[in-house]
């Protein structure tokens, strides 16, 4: 898989970039999705070097990560065990979530990986396998809809991988691109109820008034 060899690469220039120190996310967009998870048991999907995690544990969550990627899952058990949270870390493919039993956690989170991931169907569908009934799920992607990200696609209806014209240097080259409605299919596909979509714009100088960012809350049913 693609993302696991690309996020090995940059794992130490992403981690030295984002939450270096380890004291976790901040997003109140997300952290408002959220809402109340106190002891509640919680995933981290496709959970890099443990940010999202971090936030999690702040809120009271009982957390396990996944990650694709051996390199940044290093910096995430360094950070727990620099500050024991009693988060659990799993190497594994979000597409299968082979390692995680079903019917696992009240909630899941993916925070800015969906778009990293090559099958978004078989994402969704092992997010809402490890759920319970009623069981939540909360993301965030780039803007399937606006700049920079459609600037990126010569076909907005098509799904396919692109090659990103202007990326940091801490982000791997290439991401998946998808409609929005094809987001929205695939909740429904899996059994989800659509509660709540957030657009964010992201405050970038040349961000032209339209939003950057897109964050879903969905409930099992």
């Amino acid at each position: 898989m693609a993302s696991r060899a690309e996020y090995d690469e940059v794992a130490d220039q992403y981690s030295r970039t984002l939450d270096p120190e380890g004291l976790g996310l901040v997003d109140p967009v997300l952290t408002e999705l959220i809402g109340e998870v106190a002891r509640q048991e919680v995933l981290s999907l496709a959970c890099g070097q443990g940010q999202d995690a971090r936030l999690l544990a702040r809120l009271g969550a009982t957390v396990m990560g996944v990650d694709v990627s051996s390199e940044m899952l290093r910096y995430a058990r360094g950070h727990e065990a620099a500050d024991p949270r009693g988060f659990v870390y799993v190497h594994g493919d979000a597409q299968d979530l082979e390692a995680v039993p079903s019917g696992s956690f009240e909630g899941v989170v993916c925070h800015l990986a969906l778009m990293d991931i090559p099958q978004l169907a078989a994402a969704v569908q092992s997010v809402s396998r490890v759920l319970r009934d009623q069981g939540w799920f909360v993301f965030s992607i780039v803007h399937p809809c606006y700049p920079p990200h459609v600037e990126n696609v010569t076909d907005y209806l098509l799904e396919h991988r692109y090659g990103k014209r202007r990326p940091p240097g801490w982000l791997p080259q290439h991401a998946y691109h998808r409609p929005l409605g094809m987001y929205v299919d695939e909740l429904v596909r899996a059994g989800f109820r659509i509660e709540r979509i957030v657009e964010v714009q992201t405050g970038d100088a040349d961000s032209a008034g339209v939003p950057g960012l897109l964050y879903s809350r969905s409930v099992k049913i």
